[in-house]
């Protein structure tokens, strides 16, 4: 009892004093937490440390723009900079630097416009016919539109013998459109039913929403002025209308100098409703509606994909279709747009048909020829210096293969013995 009224006693003393050290505690932790607050360094974002360090990361990749520098290459050349400029780096994967945090900074400074960034292909192109496949990186496409803006016949003496085809590249004489697809694993059924062939069509596969490379070849392939249609194959949901819509209009990555011509075969939902395709429930963090709306999404498919605009809804892709529904469905479009075989014009048929019959020509004869050369291939003498001549030649161009310079020396030498044998044929008269 006598300890409980000394312990009341001293609480009541020191009560007051308890208090206003308390409250000076207080004061003295909000100074510390204000005077952190003001003096610690701001947060440095990815975006931050980008502006820091891109340009420096592209010379180092590309040898001071001496070379094409892989956007994956930048990636590695920068990683360890931003790595000490940002803590917070979960985010720093090769997809969001490739796609977003270099086309980012190449986009807020116009000076990086002669930079030469090459990005890995994620998809391919192929033609029909000519077996000709083209991988929608940006160094594959930039040089098959080159060989296509460069391309001339020539002569049959520069062509493959045995091969009558009409030397094409790129659409001029070869294929009337190009139809491009957001998946890549339908290619083997599609060259299975053969299905460029017969209708004359480019395909373009990409694995998803179109690379920078795709619609680049689109730019230049399908312009309205003078290219050919590319026509849209994608699933029936918000990817598939964003996928058409970055096939035609400007973003932050591509900026189209055409007019492109694009028709949206579908997906749609009168598609998979015709076709009773199964459709699949799908979540959203915001409703796509209004997105949906703008990128020409119809009331009634806006309904489908979700209901009441909420973050609920279903979607449809193209893989509910059987594969032989799918080939019947494709080629119902291409006869509703109007997609037909390539037939040239007069002056190029009749170009066509003098290459063939002079191709024939050369072949019909080739045989006899062939056994000749053979023939003349085993008595020639080899020459003793064809291995000091090609070391030789490899230490002043170490480029050349050493088949090549083996090809030089037999055709130098073969070209010294018929002027001989022509000599000696004139001395000796008719």
């Amino acid at each position: 009892m006598k300890a409980d009224s000394i312990i009341k006693s001293v609480n009541a003393v020191t009560r007051k004093w308890t208090k206003q050290r308390k409250a000076e505690e207080r004061r003295a932790s909000a100074r510390t937490r204000r005077s952190y607050v003001w003096s610690a360094p701001p947060r440095v974002t990815l975006i931050d440390a980008a502006e820091q360090v891109m340009e420096e990361a592209y010379n180092k990749a590309s040898s001071n723009g001496k070379y094409p520098a892989l956007a994956r290459q930048i990636m590695y050349a920068a990683r360890g900079k931003i790595l000490e400029l940002v803590d917070d780096v979960q985010k720093l994967d090769s997809n969001y630097f490739t796609q977003t945090l270099l086309p980012g900074y190449m986009k807020r400074h116009p000076e990086t416009a002669a930079w030469d960034v090459a990005y890995d292909p994620r998809g391919h192109f192929h033609e029909p016919h000519t077996e000709k496949t083209v991988a929608l990186g940006t160094l594959d496409v930039r040089k098959y539109l080159g060989d296509v803006r460069s391309h001339a016949v020539g002569d049959v003496a520069n062509f493959e013998f045995k091969n009558s085809a009409y030397p094409t590249c790129g659409p001029q004489h070869r294929f009337n459109a190009i139809m491009f697809i957001e998946k890549e694993g339908f290619m083997p059924l599609f060259q299975q039913v053969q299905l460029a062939e017969r209708y004359d069509i480019g395909i373009m596969s990409t694995k998803g929403m179109s690379v920078t490379a795709a619609r680049q070849m689109v730019d230049t392939l399908c312009s309205e002025s003078d290219g050919v249609p590319l026509l849209v194959l994608r699933d029936f949901d918000q990817a598939g209308f964003s996928i058409v819509h970055t096939l035609r209009h400007n973003s932050e990555r591509y900026q189209f100098r055409n007019r492109v011509q694009v028709i949206d075969l579908g997906l749609r939902l009168a598609d998979a409703e015709a076709w009773n395709l199964e459709s699949e429930e799908v979540y959203y963090k915001s409703s796509p509606a209004g997105l949906l709306l703008r990128r020409g999404a119809t009331e009634e498919e806006i309904k489908f994909l979700c209901p009441h605009w909420g973050k609920r809804g279903h979607r449809v892709e193209l893989n509910a279709f059987t594969s032989e529904q799918l080939i019947e469905w494709i080629e119902s479009k291409l006869h509703e747009h109007g997609i037909k075989k390539v037939i040239p014009d007069g002056k190029t048929l009749e170009a066509a048909y003098r290459w063939a019959t002079e191709i024939e020509y050369v072949n019909a004869r080739l045989e006899k020829i062939a056994q000749a050369a053979a023939e003349e291939a085993e008595k020639v003498e080899i020459p003793k210096t064809l291995e000091r001549i090609i070391r030789k030649r490899l230490k002043d161009d170490s480029a050349t293969p050493w088949d090549r310079i083996v090809s030089e020396v037999a055709a130098k030498n073969c070209k010294e013995r018929t002027s001989r044998r022509n000599a000696q044929a004139r001395k000796r008269g008719p």
